[in-house]
């Protein structure tokens, strides 16, 4: 009997395949190709439930304070904190992501 996966590696056996297994072999592929098209429809539902992934945002010095339930003041005695973005002298902001890391990284300490 004729394997798929022969035939799947080697397309150009079909010509050797006996007719007598033509049919049953067809009928094998049409099922093989209903499960495929199953699994390719639950994946791609999955992929569209998926939340895309969050871009990273800077925040001014405010929006990092509210965040942090801490004082502008705090912010600026520690400018090596890991979340600080210095774009130029004197211009500051505070990654998103960074901060949301930083969180995480203390509740860990904190358990």
């Amino acid at each position: 009997m004729t394997e798929l996966r022969d035939l799947l590696n080697d397309p150009t056996r079909a010509a050797a395949v006996p007719a007598t297994e033509v049919a049953a072999l067809l009928i094998r592929i049409a099922s093989e190709h209903h499960q495929l098209a199953a699994l390719a429809a639950a994946l791609a539902a999955r992929l569209v439930a998926m939340p895309p992934p969050e871009e990273d945002r800077l925040l001014d010095i405010d929006e990092a304070a509210a965040r942090l339930c801490v004082t502008r003041d705090w912010l600026r005695r520690r400018p090596d904190l890991p979340f600080v973005v210095k774009l130029s002298d004197g211009t500051v902001r505070y990654s998103s992501r960074g901060i949301d890391r930083y969180i995480a990284a203390r509740a860990g300490r904190l358990a």
